[in-house]
């Protein structure tokens, strides 16, 4: 598997979930790093009472450093007070900011019910990996399913992908 065979699932509180997909949170904090690039498709699941993949995003970038340092160049993209930030990172010596861009939202969200009926699915606490293959496994028919199966570009589908195992 390499990058380009795999998105980034990211865990987010319903409030900054959909700050992120109406544009106003362009980007996330995190303690720990993802192993990302840019252009790395972003799959945004909003942690409960909402449980579900409300939306999809794409990474521009990632930076590192002390938290005063990012907050300073990221104040304004976060989306929250300066006191949630550092509650957040309390005693975090780095900090991790994924930039996103072009987020779209779901017609019909995901929701946690499916995700789980599908295939063998927990959210997670942070953020996971998912394949393609993963991703069409937790799909599976579910009508809000399009946009994120159309995440990798048919130039990287492959042809197990494109015709499931029976």
């Amino acid at each position: 598997m390499t990058e380009l065979d795999r998105a980034l699932l990211l865990s987010v509180r319903p409030h900054f979930a959909e700050k992120i997909i109406t544009g106003t949170k362009s980007a996330e904090i995190r303690r720990q790093r993802p192993g990302v690039h840019p252009g790395m498709p972003v799959v945004i699941y909003a942690t409960l009472p909402t449980a579900a993949v409300i939306g999809t995003a794409q990474v521009v970038s990632i930076s590192s450093g002390q938290p005063d340092d990012l907050w300073a160049l990221h104040r304004d993209q976060v989306g929250l007070s300066r006191d949630e930030y550092d509650s957040y990172l309390e005693e975090a010596s780095i900090a991790y900011i994924l930039t996103l861009t072009d987020p779209q939202r779901l017609n019909t969200p995901l929701p946690l019910s499916h995700l789980r009926s599908a295939a063998d699915f927990q959210p997670p606490r942070s953020f996971q990996y998912l394949t393609r293959d993963k991703l069409h496994e937790l799909v599976d028919g579910h009508p809000g399913g399009g946009p994120l199966l159309d995440l990798f570009p048919p130039d990287q589908l492959r042809e197990e992908s494109l015709f499931p195992r029976v």
